[in-house]
Formats: C-alpha cells, structure tokens, sequence
C-alpha cells in the first residue's frame, strides 16, 4: 500500500501542474467542441487516450473528451442502470469481503462501459484497486478522475451562475464537491441560466452554494419529450 501513497503524491503534483499551463476557467463552446472534431480532433483518439489514463493530454484535449461525449450517441446524463444498484448495495456495507470487492469490480466496470466519465465508479475502481495493490491500474484510473475534474474545474469557479462549473451529468455535481473540498448541505435549487445550485455544509470559506450549468443534461430531456430526471 505505502506505493499508492507516493501514486497518490504524485497525481497531486500532475494537477498543479495542468493548472499552471492553463490560463484560467472558460465557460465550453458546446458548437465549437463539435467543429473542432471534424476540423481538429478525431473524438476517438481523445476517448483512446483517456481510457489509457495518458497523463500527457492538455487542458483542451480534457475539456474536449469530456465536454465533447455530449455528441456521441452513447450520451445519456440520467443514472438508470441497472448496475447503479449493485454498486451501491455492495458499498454500503461495513465490512467488504473478497466477494464484495468483485462485484464492487465488476458493476463499477459495467457502468463505466455504458458511462467512461462515471466519478462514483472511478472511486469505487480505486478502492478495489487499493485492496488489490494493483499499481498500475490504481494510476490509469486515479489518471481518468483527474482529467474529468480538470475538465470542469477549467469551466468555472462555481460562485455565481455566470461562472458555473459546467457539468454533462447531473451526478458530477454532488461528484465533484468532494474535490472542491465541500460536503452536500442537503438542499438544491432549480436556477436561471440553466443552472442547478448545491446548498453546502457550513465550511470556513463561508460559501452558501455551488452553481454547475446543465445544460446538456437539459437538452437531453428537451429533446425526448421533457423527461425529467431526480436533480
């Protein structure tokens, strides 16, 4: 375990350093991020390169892997799979036998197949990973998480909703608050702008709220009908 603590070190560093190289939180150009892929970027060699947990992507390959899945047919923000289910009945438990940690591995695999951006079954992979001292998977998916919250966090600031972080999936927004180093307060609230603010526990920065725009998620229901999903 003590070389997952250095891995760990280690992915620290990784982010400061992206955030170095960028200039600072623009909101994503959903039409541009879709141009660029026929005139600069091929959609399946960022997903390739994701999937690898390559550590040499820049901050516009991230933002467009991540922002850009909202083109490919196998986009779909709500959280109705079966294996949702699974993952959180063998999370739940106080005590994981060897028997838990496989089917933790196998429902996290399952969702991501359906989800690659899926945070909870990233963290649930490194958990497994952890258990199972296995290094160089730990690293590939610890990789895949940093690249998802780069993404984001080159979105905004989250204080006002015309800086909302931007998120393709509603569950990004409660994923996320743990990087931000916030706990969910336990409210939301439906805003303008085509955001969705997160209320969060008392905390020494005096922040009532985080605001994430939504508004792929959104156009999703729009286009089927105004389904509505849990915010």
């Amino acid at each position: 375990m003590n070389r997952l603590f250095f891995i760990i070190s280690f992915s620290i560093l990784i982010n400061l350093a992206a955030y170095a190289q960028y200039d600072g939180p623009v909101a994503p150009n959903y039409k541009e991020i879709e141009k660029n892929f026929i005139a600069k970027y091929q959609y399946s060699e960022l997903m390739d390169k994701y999937l690898a947990g390559s550590s040499d992507m820049s901050i516009e390959e991230q933002r467009h892997v991540y922002y850009g899945f909202i083109t490919q047919p196998q986009y779909n923000p709500t959280d109705t799979s079966k294996y949702n289910s699974d993952l959180s009945l063998a999370l739940s438990k106080t005590y994981l036998s060897d028997s838990d940690y496989n089917i933790i591995e196998s429902s996290a695999k399952s969702l991501l197949a359906e989800d690659p951006f899926n945070l909870r079954a990233l963290n649930a992979l490194l958990l497994v990973y952890a258990e199972k001292d296995n290094v160089e998977q730990y690293k590939i998916t610890n990789q895949k998480i940093d690249i998802v919250q780069r993404a984001i966090a080159s979105s905004g600031d989250g204080m006002t909703r015309k800086t909302a972080y931007y998120v393709i999936k509603v569950a990004h927004e409660y994923d996320i608050l743990n990087f931000l180093g916030y706990r969910y307060g336990g409210a939301k609230k439906m805003e303008k702008d085509k955001c969705n603010s997160l209320f969060v526990a008392p905390n020494p920065y005096d922040v009532e709220k985080i605001y994430f725009n939504i508004e792929p998620a959104l156009n999703y229901m729009k286009k089927r009908g105004g389904m509505k999903f849990k915010l």
